[in-house]
C-alpha cells in the first residue's frame, strides 16, 4: 500500500521493500514533524531543484539522512541512551561512545541533522527556528541559530530528551550557554569540554605542552561521565574500533575531495557538503551507510571527469571555502550559478600527518591530535595557516570565508584571516558575512551582488596571468 510520502523516498534513494519495512516507524516520525502531503510536494520539487538526484550516490547520501533523522527522532521510544554533542565538535569522541555501546546509544548531533533534513530536503526549517527564538533564544540578540535549532527541536517535542549532552565551551561558547539555558527547562546533565586558545599569534604549529595535559584532561573527564551517567566504558579498543570503522568513510570522502579539483569542476559542492557533514553530525548511519554511498558517488563523478562534464564552465575560479550552507542549498547554486568552481571546503582537505603520540591516556591522545592539526581548538592563527597551506597545495584562485556574524570564534577570525591570506599567498579572500544554518535574512537573493563582483575580479586576474 501507498502513502503519500512514498514518491519524496523513492526520490531519495529508497526501495519499495525498504519503505514497507520501515512504514511503522515512518509514519510516527512524520507524524511528530507535522509533515503531510502538501509538505511532500513542496520537499519533492525543492530536492530536485537543489539535488542532483540522477545520481545514485547523491540519492543514498539523502537516504542516509532520512534515517539518521529517524533515528534521531525514535532514539528514546527504541529503548536507547541519548547522548548529543554540539557542532563545531573535536573528531572522534562522538564515534567512540558509540563504538562502545552500538546497541544501546544514540550519538549524535541533533541540530545538525535537522539542518540537513527539515532543510535541504523538507526546505521547512523555519517553524523549528522560530520555537528557538520564542523559548529562550530571541531574534535581534545575535544568538547562534544553530542552537535555536537545537531549542526548537526540544521544544516542538521532535527530538527526544537526551541523557547526556556535551559541548566546547571553550570553542563554541554559545553552545554552552544554550546547553544551561536548557539543563535549567529539562534537568538532563551537561558536561563541558574546557581549554584554551590563548596561543600567541605566529606560534602554530608549536603548542605548550599544558594545552595537551588541560584538554586531555577534560576529554577523560567526558569519558567518565559518560560511563556515570550512561553506564558506558569508552576504552583505547572502542577509540581503535571508532577509528577502524569510520576509516572508510573519510577515505572515501578524501577520494571525492580529489575528483572535485577536475576541471570543469564535476559536480556541485551542496553534495559533498552532503557527504562531509553527515560524518560530522553522526556516528550511526555514517558509517552503515555512508561508506557505501560516497564510493558509489565517486564512481559517477569520476564517469564525469573523465568525459569533461562540469557544472560550471572549464577554467572557471577555483575556490575554496569554510563549509557548505547546512539547511539552504539554493546558496551554494547561486555561488556556482556566479560561474565559480567551489572545489573544496576546509574540512575536506587532510590536516597534516601527526607524529606518533607520546601520551597515553584517550583524552590526551585526541588532544595532541587536534593541536597538530591546526583545526579550531588550536587557535586563530592555526586556522588561518592551515586555510593558507591548502590554498598554495591546491592551486587555489580564490576563497570564500563564510563566516557568521553571531558566532564569536568565526567573527573573529574572519578579517584576520583575510589580511594574512591575501598578504601572504596573494589569492584573494572574500570575507561573507551570513548564517551557515538560518537563511531568513542571509538568502542566496541577499548575498548575489558580493559573490559575483568578487567572481568578476577573479576571472579579470585569471584572464590578466594568461596575457
Amino acid at each position: 500500500m501507498t502513502n503519500y510520502y512514498d514518491e519524496l523516498l523513492k526520490l531519495c534513494g529508497w526501495d519499495d521493500d525498504e519503505i514497507n519495512k520501515e512504514r511503522p516507524r515512518i509514519d510516527k516520525v512524520f507524524q511528530k514533524l507535522e509533515l503531510g502531503p502538501e509538505d511532500m510536494k513542496r520537499a519533492d520539487s525543492w530536492v530536485r531543484q537543489n539535488h542532483e538526484v540522477k545520481l545514485e550516490g547523491v540519492r543514498k547520501l539523502l537516504r542516509a539522512w532520512l534515517k539518521e533523522l529517524i533515528d534521531l527522532v525514535l532514539a528514546k521510544d527504541e529503548g536507547k541512551k541519548v547522548v548529543y554533542y554540539g557542532f563545531p565538535s573535536i573528531q572522534g569522541p562522538g564515534m567512540a561512545i558509540k563504538a562502545a555501546a552500538p546497541e544501546e546509544i544514540y550519538c549524535a548531533c541533533p541540530d545538525t541533522i535537522l539542518c540537513h533534513t527539515l532543510g535541504q530536503i523538507f526546505n521547512k526549517l523555519t517553524p523549528i527556528l522560530e520555537a528557538g527564538e520564542e523559548n529562550g533564544l530571541p531574534p535581534g540578540h545575535a544568538m547562534c541559530s544553530l542552537q535555536q535549532v537545537r531549542v526548537g527541536g526540544l521544544v516542538k517535542g521532535i527530538i527526544p530528551l537526551p541523557d547526556l549532552v556535551t559541548c566546547s565551551s571553550y570553542s563554541c561558547d554559545m553552545g554552552s550557554k544554550a546547553d544551561e539555558l536548557l539543563h535549567e527547562k529539562y534537568g538532563y546533565p551537561a558536561v563541558y569540554v574546557d581549554g584554551s586558545m590563548d596561543s600567541r599569534w605566529g606560534e602554530f604549529p608549536a603548542y605548550l605542552p599544558q594545552r595537551v595535559e588541560f584538554l586531555g584532561a577534560e576529554l577523560n573527564k567526558l569519558f567518565d561521565t559518560v560511563k556515570e551517567v550512561v553506564g558506558v566504558e569508552v576504552t583505547l579498543d572502542a577509540w581503535d574500533k571508532a577509528m577502524s570503522t569510520s576509516r572508510y568513510l573519510f577515505r572515501a570522502i578524501g577520494q571525492l575531495t580529489q575528483l572535485m579539483m577536475a576541471d570543469p569542476m564535476p559536480i556541485s559542492s551542496v553534495e559533498i557538503g552532503l557527504a562531509l557533514e553527515l560524518s560530522a553530525a553522526s556516528t550511526g548511519r555514517a558509517i552503515t551507510e555512508g561508506p557505501e554511498a560516497v564510493d558509489t558517488l565517486c564512481q559517477e563523478v569520476k564517469r564525469r571527469v573523465d568525459e569533461g562534464v562540469g557544472v560550471v564552465e572549464k577554467g572557471a575560479p577555483r575556490i575554496l571555502n569554510f563549509v557548505a550552507h547546512f539547511s539552504d542549498p539554493s546558496i551554494m547554486h547561486m555561488m556556482e550559478n556566479a560561474g565559480l568552481a567551489m572545489s573544496t571546503m576546509l574540512a575536506a582537505v587532510p590536516p597534516p600527518k601527526a607524529p606518533p603520540s607520546t601520551y597515553t591516556t584517550l583524552g590526551e591522545i585526541r588532544a595532541e591530535r587536534v593541536m597538530t592539526s591546526g583545526e579550531l581548538y588550536h587557535s586563530n592563527y592555526g586556522m588561518v595557516r592551515r586555510l593558507g597551506d591548502a590554498v598554495k597545495t591546491l592551486n587555489i584562485d580564490g576563497v570564500i570565508w563564510d563566516y557568521l556574524f553571531n558566532c564569536r570564534l568565526m567573527s573573529q577570525s574572519s578579517h584576520l584571516l583575510k589580511k594574512w591570506v591575501e598578504e601572504n599567498t596573494g589569492v584573494p579572500v572574500l570575507a561573507l558575512e551570513i548564517d551557515l544554518y538560518d537563511s531568513r535574512n542571509y538568502s542566496a537573493d541577499a548575498l548575489k551582488v558580493r559573490v559575483e563582483t568578487f567572481a568578476e575580479l577573479l576571472r579579470a586576474r585569471k584572464a590578466f596571468a594568461k596575457v
